[in-house]
């Protein structure tokens, strides 16, 4: 099956590549589910939302080149599948740098929920394909700065005494559709294992992962705020460069100061 994205190419270029991955709860409704062009993604009718066609359309204007890639969808496809879908578009991306005019070793990821995830993914792991059988899947998979909006970095931190059981249940309902299984429990509590561990960024962080501004409400109701300062914490210990935003009252779509988001992305992508 062929992977696809669509390209915003700016006016003026400033000749630096970001990811743009739309949050869908890894998945959408049923219609969406078994076609691969998945149209909440990519298409520009839904990005001309007020949400995350507003945050590409002003990278756009600042003279970066957006890729809004696509992946599968769950629950037919889980992970790891979907998240290879996100690594196979950096490759592709990287390994036609010259076409698109952009600097093949400093890409940048953006995203917001689901897709915050699986843009911090591509931030903390890189996937070495021992016997490549195209050129493509030879270069790395990595990028270099990430922006993540409400993004879940810990799969299995749900249904503490401090959620709600509404959130909780919603939450859960996408983690195994993702997934593909429940979290392992362990003293009347789920604990981060197997898939659940693999598909959490807080698992990945070393110290050569790409530099993190983190955004993220306090009343978020579907992602518990403390994955995010777990996040940081481990940033930390780990020396990466990171920035902790927490807004307020604004649920699971915090609002990104794009000054600043900008600002990150020629800090660490140059």
């Amino acid at each position: 099956m062929a992977l696809l994205m669509d390209i915003y190419q700016p006016e003026k270029n400033n000749h630096l590549g970001i990811v743009y991955i739309v949050g869908s709860g890894f998945g959408a409704p049923s219609i969406y589910q078994k076609i691969y062009n998945q149209v909440p993604l990519k298409d520009d009718y839904f990005l001309d939302s007020a949400y995350s066609g507003k945050w590409i359309k002003i990278l756009n204007n600042e003279g970066y080149t957006v890729f809004v890639i696509n992946h599968r969808f769950a629950p037919p496809f889980h992970f790891p599948e979907i998240f290879y879908d996100c690594q196979r578009a950096i490759r592709f991306i990287r390994y036609n740098a010259k076409t698109y005019s952009i600097d093949a070793d400093h890409i940048g990821a953006m995203g917001q929920s689901s897709g915050g995830n699986l843009s911090a993914m591509l931030g903390v792991t890189d996937t070495t394909i021992i016997h490549p059988e195209n050129p493509i899947d030879s270069v790395s998979s990595k990028v270099q700065a990430v922006v993540t909006l409400a993004a879940p970095f810990v799969l299995s931190e749900m249904d503490k005494s401090t959620d709600t059981l509404p959130a909780m249940k919603y939450y859960l309902k996408i983690m195994l559709n993702y997934i593909g299984e429940l979290p392992e429990i362990k003293n009347n509590e789920f604990i981060s294992s197997g898939k659940y561990a693999q598909a959490s960024p807080i698992t990945h962080v070393t110290s050569n992962d790409a530099a993190f501004l983190i955004y993220y409400s306090e009343n978020d109701p579907i992602i518990p705020s403390r994955q995010a300062t777990m996040m940081c914490e481990k940033l930390k210990d780990a020396g990466v460069p990171f920035k902790e935003i927490k807004n307020h009252d604004q649920g699971h779509n915090p609002i990104p100061d794009m000054r600043e988001v900008d600002d990150w992305f020629k800090k660490y992508l140059k």
